[in-house]
């Protein structure tokens, strides 16, 4: 499979972007959206990991379709400007795919009505994707907020 590349902060060049995402799997899929959720300039990259039609189960609020869901990632970013995901655990069948992740960074503006101090966190998150033609549809995800809010000193 062709890629497109760009060098991290690390120096490392990292694959991007296939030039076609049809011949991407799943998993794939997944994990070069993960990279361009922690690259800055990739960032709008990460939304093609969803159908226009996607819907988030365990986020508050955010309601169903691409545009909410841009909205939540965009306000989060901001306030997190450095985060990035760790994938520690992937569990794929067919359609669907488990995922055990860590969400790192530091509150570098307003979340939540928190104020930025530059408080670290690190997040455990879990996540289960649905696919349907190459993109996921819905997604459920569970993290503990109690340890987000400890760690950001609410």
């Amino acid at each position: 499979m062709r890629t497109r590349g760009y060098e991290s902060a690390d120096g490392k060049l990292r694959a991007t972007q296939p030039l076609r995402h049809s011949t991407m799997s799943n998993v794939e899929l997944l994990q070069w959206a993960v990279e361009c959720f922690g690259v800055a300039q990739r960032r709008e990259e990460y939304f093609s990991l969803y159908a226009e039609d996607i819907v988030l189960h365990g986020y508050e609020g955010v309601e169903s379709g691409i545009s909410a869901v841009k909205e939540f990632y965009r306000a989060f970013w901001k306030a997190f400007p450095d985060a990035s995901i760790a994938i520690e655990e992937v569990i794929a069948s067919d359609d669907r795919i488990a995922v055990r992740y860590l969400i790192i960074g530091s509150l570098q503006g307003p979340f939540l009505g928190i104020a930025a101090r530059g408080q670290a966190i690190s997040l455990p998150g879990i996540s289960v994707l649905h696919f349907r033609d190459g993109k996921c549809f819905e997604r459920w995800a569970c993290s503990d907020s109690q340890v987000l809010l400890r760690q950001l000193e609410a």
